[in-house]
């Protein structure tokens, strides 16, 4: 009896050595798999940090992408409801600055003068926008460029405005200007279809800018003197609104 218990210890003990090693074995795999399932956490971890950076780059990104977008959207709206006035934008800005009354009277030479130039500038201001019409010269008609002039000066001289760009141009009654002495409500000619004779003229602003009814299809606006289509052109300017001229 007793050695058969021995032979049982025995065995047990020579049974638990053999399989020691297959359960230390077996245990490994399970502590590779449970580091390669947490470095694999790892990598989910940092994939998904990466792409919520991307995703808010992107998203700041079309943000701002959307913001110029509009901008330059409500840039081109602005644009086209300024060419629809029949104004095309310039560097140096829309209409005319309005200088201090006493620039104005060295300018003008007398206050008689700076009031009939006051009165001139008005009038063609509130024009700004009307439609070009061959022929015309009141706002309900709509105006050509030398009944525009005319509808202007009409009441400012002593003597009848003519009612072309040719007479106006070559009126012994007006003085010939240089172009370095041009002052606000000179006229200023251009050849555009012929080049003996001017056949468009238009009223200085000052700033190298002047209104003019340019031709059908557009509207009363202001225009840049210096631009090089109407430096191309030019034909001369002439002073209507001299002391000798104000009618009184």
């Amino acid at each position: 009896m007793s050695r058969l218990c021995t032979r049982t210890c025995l065995w047990g003990v020579l049974l638990s050595a053999l399989l020691l090693p297959l359960h230390g074995e077996a245990a490994k795999p399970a502590d590779h798999q449970a580091r390669m399932a947490k470095i694999e956490r790892e990598r989910n971890r940092q994939r998904l940090w990466h792409q919520s950076v991307l995703s808010a780059g992107i998203a700041a990104t079309a943000a701002s992408t959307h913001s110029r977008a509009l901008r330059q959207k409500k840039q081109r709206q602005a644009t086209l409801a300024l060419l629809r006035r029949g104004i095309i934008p310039g560097d140096s800005g829309l209409g005319w600055a309005p200088l201090a009354t006493d620039e104005l009277l060295r300018e003008t030479g007398s206050p008689q003068l700076l009031s009939a130039l006051a009165k001139v500038l008005d009038t063609l201001d509130a024009q700004i926008g009307r439609p070009y019409r061959w022929g015309g010269q009141t706002p309900g008609q709509g105006f050509d460029c030398s009944g525009l002039v005319w509808f202007a000066f009409r009441d400012a001289i002593n003597w009848p405005i003519p009612r072309t760009a040719r007479a106006l141009f070559t009126e012994p009654r007006m003085a010939t200007v240089f172009t370095t002495e041009l002052r606000r409500g000179d006229l200023v000619f251009f050849y555009i279809h012929r080049r003996d004779v001017p056949d468009h003229v238009g009223v200085y602003l000052g700033n190298h800018q002047f209104i003019e009814a340019p031709r059908t299809g557009l509207s009363i606006r202001i225009s840049q003197l210096d631009q090089p289509f109407w430096q191309q052109h030019y034909a001369g300017a002439r002073r209507v609104l001299t002391e000798h001229n104000l009618r009184h």
